[in-house]
């Protein structure tokens, strides 16, 4: 096989892969996509790439195929640690909501009556594109903070009343 056509096939691999860290990273952060991607690379392209009929271009097959689950793997990591992020900086706010509690003996009405006293600003939940926002309910069925952790279900909470957290779907 011609060089340029293997600087194509890994640009292309490359490429894919971006995208698939770009979408299922950032922008959904979910992991759909990846698990996808790498049950697809681990149950039919490993195998055919290790076919007889593709002997001569099986390393730039695998070359590919360790992009695209490098990918995966990638994927997985940042969506884990946006989720940390996320729980990390709702006991934040759960931490300023009880200060709030414990001083005006109520719990504030929204987020933002905790800023700038208890917190400097209300902060994103994770750092994608969507399903990044806390939600803040004080109604009578309750208080709790809750975000998305795998969307569009995946809602871990925090319940004032009771304390603790727990997940709703």
């Amino acid at each position: 096989m011609s060089p340029e056509v293997q600087a194509t096939s890994l640009a292309h691999a490359v490429i894919l892969s971006l995208l698939l860290v770009l979408i299922d990273a950032l922008w959904l952060n979910q992991g759909g996509l990846a698990f996808l991607v790498g049950a697809f690379v681990l149950l039919v392209g490993l195998p055919r790439s290790l076919q007889r009929k593709f002997a001569p271009t099986r390393r730039q097959h695998l070359r590919n195929l360790g992009i695209y689950l490098s990918a995966v793997v990638f994927v997985f990591s940042l969506n884990h640690l946006n989720n940390q992020v996320a729980q990390s900086r709702a006991d934040v706010l759960v931490s300023a909501v009880k200060n709030f509690y414990s001083e005006n003996q109520r719990y504030p009405q929204s987020l933002n009556d905790l800023v700038p006293r208890y917190v400097e600003q209300i902060p994103s939940a994770k750092y994608t594109l969507t399903s990044n926002e806390f939600r803040y309910v004080n109604s009578e069925q309750g208080v709790y903070l809750e975000y998305t952790e795998v969307p569009p279900f995946g809602r871990p909470y925090f319940s004032f009343n009771k304390g603790q957290w727990l997940y709703m779907d």
